[in-house]
């Protein structure tokens, strides 16, 4: 069976967004080899590894967290990964909200930090998909959308 591209982006979503946030307010490298051990391919032309669909989709889903506000990074290497990572206050303001289901309990960001810990991927993209919903509804009240 294959893992749809939102199950996919949610768990690698709740990857990014956990490193970063244990490492708040420090500049991290996101690299691809770390986040997606199997993100690399032979390729021949080259003569060594480059990304493949899975490196490449790892691109695309850390450029859609920083262009939707999430993160930022000084420099991207297409090859490797982000050069000094952080949270934005939009990232850290989601990552700090508690569930609505729950009145008291960890951040959103200590579930991804301890999802990420132990290897609990459907965690991770629960979280993030939680963590994702609450930045909307942040971003709508703030241009005056209804909830």
């Amino acid at each position: 069976m294959t893992t749809s591209n939102i199950k996919r982006f949610d768990e690698l979503t709740g990857q990014v967004l956990g490193v970063l946030y244990e490492q708040f307010p420090v500049p991290h490298f996101l690299a691809l080899g770390k986040l997606v051990p199997d993100g690399y391919s032979y390729d021949e032309t080259s003569g060594g590894d480059a990304p493949n669909e899975q490196g490449l989709f790892f691109f695309a889903c850390v450029d859609w967290l920083a262009e939707s506000g999430y993160l930022r990074y000084k420099e991207k290497n297409h090859h490797y990964g982000y050069h000094d990572g952080v949270l934005t206050a939009k990232g850290l303001e989601v990552l700090k909200a508690i569930p609505e289901s729950l009145s008291t309990g960890p951040t959103l960001g200590d579930q991804l930090i301890d999802a990420s810990k132990s290897g609990a991927k459907g965690m991770l993209g629960k979280v993030a998909e939680q963590a994702l919903s609450i930045g909307v509804r942040i971003a709508s009240k703030q241009l005056g959308l209804p909830d």
